[in-house]
């Protein structure tokens, strides 16, 4: 065998081991798995979210109110954090706009109860608020809170020209009124808040109601009825007068006041529209 024989098969051989080692080497690099690099700690912060929709002009409760997570490097300064701040913050406090169910509750959401604007935020579109004159008596020792809905009665003592007491009357001015505030407390949860000391009710009106308002407290004492929230509506229409106010004079309560003892049945007679209380004194036809 030739020199140059031998010098092709040595080439020949080198080749195909260069062959073998490069294919080996590309096989097991098609075989191998990246691993993957690990994904960063994602942080969470817990922000006050609405549980349930709050329209504009809601007093915010407790169970309204939840806790959530949030991404951390997605919070504004506006939101509440559960490590800086409490959920009382917001609890008492009134939506100034409404608040889908899920999304934070937000300083600029809500007003709070001293703030500018927070009775105004209470207040149904178009309609007042009027504060009148209690005490512990005609405020019914406290029991009322805000929220809850009454009539308004008038008591008033009538003179003669010569300034002397000839009758008292007590009528039912205005009815059905939502009570929006006793003396400064407007929130019903917080029960460190006294009512019964409260000296004034916030009570929310119409314009014209208003009016009449300011009237009656110039003319005698003013009383607080507390109404049923389980009255349904044919119980509503009933306790409704059909014309004009209810009201009661002094003889209506005291047989002595009236100059006749005979017993007094009270008979409501209604002709066509019009409805009117009569006395009937037993012995008469």
């Amino acid at each position: 065998m030739g020199p140059r024989r031998i010098l092709v098969l040595l080439l020949a051989v080198v080749a195909a081991g260069a062959t073998a080692m490069y294919a080996r080497s590309w096989i097991e690099s098609q075989r191998a798995v990246p691993v993957a690099a690990p994904a960063p700690k994602q942080e969470f912060h817990e922000v006050l979210v609405a549980d349930v929709a709050l329209p504009a002009g809601t007093l915010v409760k407790p169970r309204q109110v939840r806790w959530q997570k949030w991404p951390t490097d997605d919070v504004p300064a506006t939101y509440v954090l559960k490590s800086a701040r409490s959920q009382d913050d917001m609890i008492g406090a009134v939506v100034r706009r409404g608040i889908a169910a899920g999304d934070p509750i937000t300083d600029g959401s809500v007003v709070k109860p001293g703030e500018r604007g927070f009775l105004a935020a209470v207040l149904s579109p178009g309609m007042r608020a009027m504060s009148v004159p209690i005490n512990l008596t005609s405020g019914n020792s406290g029991l009322i809170l805000p929220g809850d809905r009454v009539d308004l009665i008038l008591t008033q003592t009538l003179h003669n020209t010569e300034g002397e007491i000839t009758r008292r009357v007590s009528e039912t001015v205005l009815t059905d009124l939502r009570v929006l505030a006793m003396g400064a407390a407007t929130d019903d949860v917080d029960e460190t808040q006294t009512h019964e000391r409260a000296k004034t009710a916030t009570l929310e009106v119409t314009p014209r109601q208003a009016e009449e308002v300011a009237l009656l407290t110039e003319l005698g004492k003013l009383s607080l009825s507390l109404r049923s929230l389980a009255q349904d509506e044919s119980e509503l229409v009933a306790a409704t007068p059909l014309e004009g106010n209810s009201y009661t004079w002094d003889f209506d309560v005291s047989s002595v006041l009236s100059g006749d003892h005979r017993a007094t049945s009270r008979l409501l007679v209604m002709r066509g529209g019009k409805t009117q209380d009569v006395q009937v004194q037993q012995g008469t036809n």
